[in-house]
């Protein structure tokens, strides 16, 4: 992912005070706090999609005797803010967003007095519904449309070895022929067949015949990059579709903790006829016991014949090639970028996109991060801010309404990282254990 990539495609005392003193505990002129009638409420719009039976959370919470025996560590987890997962700032301050998993500061208080409480039960009920649990590979259907099914090949990776992906390896594929007629990809869903080394999943469309670097096509480089490693499945390719390849869109992409990814509504990304789709696997291997392993990664496009505007998903990240790095030993070392898209909007002939979402990302030594758009005069937008960042849950966020970019306009992102952990110098890089400071951006056409 390189710079101007325009494609298609813990304290109580962190919620103010108040759950920190006597005063989570009733009074006698207080009614008091209990799961069926406080808790279980917040619990089941939620939660319990992940932490029920049969979902992927690893305890349940829709039965009092498994919020009870949990309730110390789910009173952590949301005052940290880790659960539910939900990285952005939501309280209207920056960005407002669908689908918020954000929980009010006064939702958080409710747990936390009835943790102090003892995790009190109440008076059971039975107008509670258990939403469906969220199951990987059956999130994208709502009965109308067309699901493609795509699937990697089983392929065990090997680490590169290089300074910037040492034990990491970026293998390419290609899924399957040509598209026979166009379409439009509406959503998409990942399901890592080995999700303990896939760090993330890029899905491009390229034209094969295309005309690719060298004068030859876009094919004649995938299938000589193929046989080069004739004992290998697929092909290196740590630049997209591998080097000298043009792409023309990515459609989707994905990172640990992202499930299913509906595009707003009446929006889709464009799949024309005559294209491939080449998908990019990055494998991190730092763990020896994952080595000698096999992957292979389900790929579900949600697909349209027509839809009523079009959408680009863009990655910049202006920190890969800027030649600096991250000083080790730091507890907070910034960095910052700013980029218009002018040159990108003039291409398409059009005077302004809407940014519909955002898609923030950083490696594992990332803690904080921040967006922001400014207008062409110069008055600044926050788009989306993270200050407990969580390498293994990684989103898209769409806002509930989409922000206008015009010509002239600037897109500001900035990255914190804690690099206490690091003796030498962190390169940015591909690499895991490299960093990122990517502002991924869904955007739509006028």
């Amino acid at each position: 992912m390189h710079k101007h990539i325009w494609i298609a495609a813990v304290s109580l005392l962190s919620i103010g005070g108040a759950a920190c003193s006597d005063s989570s505990t009733p009074t006698p002129d207080e009614p008091e706090v209990t799961y069926w009638q406080d808790v279980a409420p917040l619990f089941f719009d939620n939660c319990v999609t992940c932490h029920q039976t049969g979902g992927i959370a690893p305890f349940r919470l829709d039965t009092y005797a498994d919020a009870r025996d949990w309730s110390a560590a789910v009173k952590q987890a949301v005052e940290g803010r880790t659960m539910p997962p939900w990285l952005v700032t939501a309280d209207g301050s920056c960005g407002e967003f669908r689908d918020s998993r954000w929980l009010e500061e006064e939702e958080i208080a409710t747990i936390a007095a009835w943790v102090a409480a003892g995790s009190p039960e109440g008076t059971p009920r039975d107008d509670l519904q258990v939403p469906a649990a969220s199951e990987p590979g059956k999130g994208l259907e709502d009965g109308t449309s067309e699901i493609l099914t795509l699937r990697t090949p089983t392929y065990v990776p090997e680490p590169d070895g290089s300074a910037y992906a040492k034990f990491d390896d970026y293998r390419c594929f290609l899924l399957e022929g040509e598209t026979d007629i166009q379409r439009f990809i509406t959503g998409y869903e990942v399901v890592p067949g080995n999700d303990a080394m896939v760090h993330h999943m890029l899905l491009m469309v390229v034209d094969p015949e295309g005309e690719g670097a060298g004068g030859k096509t876009n094919m004649e480089l995938m299938r000589a990059m193929d046989e080069a490693s004739p004992d290998r499945l697929g092909w290196p390719c740590f630049s997209q579709a591998g080097e000298g390849v043009g792409i023309e869109s990515v459609p989707a992409t994905w990172a640990p903790g992202m499930g299913p990814v509906p595009y707003p509504e009446k929006s889709g990304l464009r799949l024309p006829a005559g294209r491939v789709l080449v998908v990019q696997m990055h494998y991190n291997l730092i763990d020896e016991r994952v080595r000698g392993q096999s992957d292979s990664t389900q790929v579900r496009l949600r697909v349209a014949s027509q839809v009523e505007r079009e959408g680009i998903f863009v990655l910049p990240d202006e920190f890969l090639d800027s030649g600096q790095s991250l000083a080790p030993g730091q507890e907070s070392v910034e960095y910052s970028w700013s980029m218009d898209f002018d040159r990108e909007l003039a291409g398409l002939g059009v005077d302004h996109v809407d940014i519909y979402g955002v898609f923030p990302h950083m490696h594992e030594l990332g803690q904080r991060y921040r967006m922001e758009f400014r207008d062409p005069a110069g008055t600044a937008h926050c788009g989306a801010e993270v200050n407990h960042w969580d390498f293994d849950w990684q989103l898209l966020y769409f806002y509930a309404r989409p922000y206008r970019f015009d010509r002239g306009s600037r897109v500001r992102v900035t990255c914190q990282y804690d690099t206490r952990g690091r003796s030498e110098p962190t390169l940015p890089g591909w690499g895991t254990q490299n960093e990122m400071c990517v502002g991924g951006m869904y955007l739509v056409l006028p």
